[in-house]
């Protein structure tokens, strides 16, 4: 425990994380004016029934038979947050090559590694967390002000409450997938010019020349999560069986990283 609080209080001494941080606050504050803006001297009725979800409309934030709702707005943004942050935080370690120091000072290189992918995977949990809470703070003023909060009850606040918790576990996931990634090629754009290649290349293709592989893509897989959705198109897969194969690939990427990092010549780094 306590290598995993001195893994944290490190990565959150890394500028890239509360430029992340800041980034994400100013994108809460514009969305909560822009839907204040938009709703202003529209009736209820027009926001309610409009073509496209609108945030003044407190049941429209999540709408689980649609498996839609402006909750999922962020989490692609979170998503690639967390890719990002983890990236930067392992990556800088091998640009800087504080790595040596580090070494000294705990050995144990199996330990370290791990403790280093638990503290970017809880920071990233509990920071998604809390960013999906002020954003829907940052809404508030328009469904008070101009919308409605009619049409919700206990059962609508739970699901709302486990997409929020589904997505800060994802972002936890893709931060530590970007620590393993960055410590295999021993800095950050190894780490993101990899999940670049992966999901706007090699999964496409895949999809084209290979649709039956679909079901055991990341894209798929992390949509089912997110949502929450039985099936989606020519997709099926149970969203628990989509979050288990999350874990799996996760765990097989840190394994890696974690026997690469323990082998690996580090007086030789640069």
């Amino acid at each position: 425990m306590s290598l995993l609080q001195v893994e944290m209080r490190r990565a959150m001494h890394r500028r890239v994380v509360w430029v992340l941080i800041s980034v994400a606050l100013l994108g809460c504050v514009a969305a909560g004016i822009i839907a204040f803006v938009d709703s202003s001297g529209k009736t209820v009725a027009e926001l309610r029934y409009a073509d496209e979800l609108h945030p003044a409309v407190l049941a429209h934030w999540w709408v689980a038979h649609q498996y839609d709702g402006i909750v999922l707005i962020p989490a692609f943004f979170l998503l690639l947050g967390g890719m990002f942050g983890g990236a930067a935080v392992a990556g800088a370690e091998w640009r800087s090559n504080t790595i040596t120091t580090v070494l000294t000072w705990e050995p144990r290189r199996v330990r370290l590694h791990l403790a280093r992918t638990a503290a970017c995977a809880v920071l990233a949990f509990v920071i998604a967390l809390c960013l999906q809470i002020l954003f829907l703070a940052a809404l508030l003023p328009a469904v008070f002000g101009n919308g409605t909060t009619a049409g919700v009850d206990r059962q609508w606040w739970l699901s709302l409450a486990t997409v929020v918790g589904r997505t800060a576990l994802l972002t936890s996931i893709a931060a530590s997938l970007a620590v393993a990634l960055a410590t295999l090629g021993r800095n950050t754009a190894f780490a993101l010019g990899v999940v670049f290649a992966w999901f706007a290349v090699i999964e496409n293709l895949i999809r084209g020349l290979r649709p039956k592989w679909t079901p055991y893509l990341w894209g798929e897989n992390i949509g089912s999560v997110v949502q929450w959705r039985p099936d989606g198109g020519e997709f099926h897969r149970a969203p628990l069986l989509a979050l288990v194969t999350i874990g799996v690939y996760a765990a097989v990427l840190i394994t890696a990283a974690t026997v690469a990092f323990q082998r690996r010549d580090i007086a030789g780094v640069s």
